[in-house]
């Protein structure tokens, strides 16, 4: 029987990289979980921006004369972000108050019920997330 020249280490180099790929794998699902946790909450942004976005467009169209304006960018609010509504509130002596309230994301961090002073004293249900946008007349 011959002797391999440099020592009986047969094998150890295979194992290692199977060892490096194993580790290689763990990495790059973890990097993918980021990914997809960061695509998830990148939507649930989103629709919160959408929301502040229509909050402030029916501000603006409140200040002027004419109420046609604020009443077309109430009617667009479902198509801004799912299943929306609007409320308005007294806010003060010249003051109102813009909520616009929305089915959250399933994958919003805490999609439970918001006591009324979050939402401006507008009650949104289980599930619900709301922008409320406060403005002077």
């Amino acid at each position: 029987m011959k002797r391999r020249r440099g020592g009986t280490a047969c094998g150890a180099t295979l194992l290692e990289v199977a060892l490096a790929m194993a580790v290689m794998a763990v990495c790059v699902l973890g990097q993918l979980g980021t990914q997809i946790a960061m695509a998830r909450h990148a939507r649930v942004a989103g629709e919160r921006e959408r929301a502040a976005f229509a909050a402030d467009a029916i501000a603006e169209a409140s200040l002027g004369a004419s109420t046609r304006a604020a009443d077309e960018w109430k009617a667009r609010v479902p198509a801004i972000v799912p299943l929306g509504t609007v409320a308005l509130a007294s806010a003060g002596a010249e003051g109102v108050a813009v909520t616009v309230t929305w089915v959250a994301s399933r994958y919003a961090l805490a999609p439970v019920s918001l006591p009324p002073d979050l939402c401006n004293g507008v009650a949104a249900a289980e599930g619900h997330a709301c922008v409320s946008l406060a403005f002077a007349k």
